[in-house]
């Protein structure tokens, strides 16, 4: 019985000492009040939280920050009554909800809040992007203007701040006015039917951004037409023949770019494909390709690949030479071919090419070619290769040739 009444005891003093530890504890957890009232301040501002207390403060309770740039605990700066906690620059000059918690002894006695909004007393600034820098004539692309203004801490300024856009494009200037929104302001800038530069500026709050540019460049090029030049039409294989373009113009007039490539392929009588290009300057390509040795008909097409295309020339080329002389040495073995003349009686340019085939009893016994020189070619027969016998010859140059038959190779 005793020790039963000696436990309840026991039990009632514990009850008691707790009860009288909490009140004492709530008793200190309420000694301090929150004096600072102000819940908004501008970024870059010196901010202070201060509490005042009912007794004198012997031990100091600490500050926990929770803001955008992190979490730090910062300590007091006491007198008798009050505390005041000053909150680091780096936290200040970012805008943003600044949560704060007084701690005392590893518990909460008080929290709250307080935001930091964009400072507007101070210089704005305005970043400013603009791209593509360049962009195709038509009404149907665009660049994209991107605006974010700032104070001078990089802070976004409040939504829906006016940002006024001007345009300068030939002789017209405009100006438009956008609103933030999410803290960023755009606008498309919309290409026009002629080619040029679109130059553009903005301005908030009195702060200018710097001249941005964005270039129209002509659009797809549209079919044209070609014609050529060349001294004389007589395919003697050193001349050139020149093919010109119209200038060539997208479909909104515009002259298209320097340096567009334009390829013009040449199908002959043999129907072999040949081509030569060239780049455009102010709107015209002009290119160049040799004559053929030997007559022919060219049909020559040009294109913009996958864009445009020209019409269809038809170029004939006369034979230069209408007939040559063969000699042979007294063994047949040496052939001597010239004076090759061309269209004025002149004597060929060097580089003509000869061409002899040589047969014996209708099979091909060796084929050998060689180039002019002073208007003449010269053969040489080996007599390491070839027996005494009769040869045909078949000799072919500039669109020319001439069958000798029988003719008896001595060594």
């Amino acid at each position: 019985m005793k020790k039963n009444l000696y436990i309840l005891l026991l039990l009632f003093g514990t009850l008691f000492i707790s009860a009288f530890s909490l009140e004492v504890f709530q008793k200190e957890r309420s000694e301090f009040s929150l004096i600072t009232t102000k819940r908004a301040f501008a970024a870059g501002s010196a901010i202070e939280i201060s509490f005042s207390s009912s007794n004198k403060i012997e031990k100091l309770p600490l500050l926990i920050l929770n803001h955008s740039c992190g979490t730090t605990i910062i300590e007091a700066e006491s007198k008798p009554t009050m505390l005041t906690f000053k909150i680091p620059t780096a936290f200040s000059k970012k805008t943003g909800i600044l949560h704060w918690n007084l701690v005392f002894e590893g518990s909460s006695i008080l929290k709250n809040s307080i935001e930091i909004t964009p400072n507007l007393a101070s210089k704005n600034l305005l970043e400013s992007y603009l791209g593509p820098p360049s962009i195709q004539a038509g009404n149907r692309d665009y660049s994209m203007l991107v605006l974010i203004p700032t104070d001078r801490f990089d802070n976004p300024l409040p939504e829906n701040t006016s940002v006024k856009i001007n345009e300068q494009f030939l002789e017209t200037i405009t100006s438009s006015q956008v609103k933030t929104n999410h803290f960023v302001a755009w606008k498309n800038i919309s290409s026009k039917e002629k080619s040029g530069n679109i130059l553009v500026s903005s301005s908030c709050n009195g702060i200018n951004s710097k001249e941005l540019t964005t270039v129209i460049y002509p659009s797809n090029a549209t079919n044209f037409s070609i014609s050529f030049k060349r001294n004389h039409s007589f395919a003697d294989g050193n001349q050139l023949t020149q093919f010109i373009t119209s200038q060539i113009k997208d479909a909104f007039g515009n002259t298209i770019s320097d340096g567009s490539l334009v390829e013009f392929t040449i199908t002959n009588e043999k129907n072999q494909l040949l081509k030569t290009s060239a780049s455009t300057i102010n709107g015209i390509a002009n290119a160049k390709i040799l004559h053929p040795d030997y007559p022919t008909t060219w049909e020559v097409k040009a294109y913009i690949s996958g864009l445009a295309e020209s019409n269809t020339l038809n170029i004939t080329y006369k034979p230069v030479i209408s007939d040559f002389d063969v000699k042979f040495s007294e063994s047949n073995s040496l052939i001597t071919i010239g004076p090759l003349k061309s269209f004025m009686n002149q004597l060929i340019p060097d580089g003509a090419l000869v061409k002899l085939t040589i047969y014996h009893a209708d099979k091909l016994v060796e084929t050998k070619t060689a180039t002019s020189f002073k208007g003449y070619v010269i053969f040489n027969l080996s007599p390491a290769f070839y027996t005494k016998n009769n040869y045909n010859f078949m000799i072919e140059t500039l669109g020319i040739s001439k069958k000798i038959e029988n003719v008896n190779y001595a060594k």
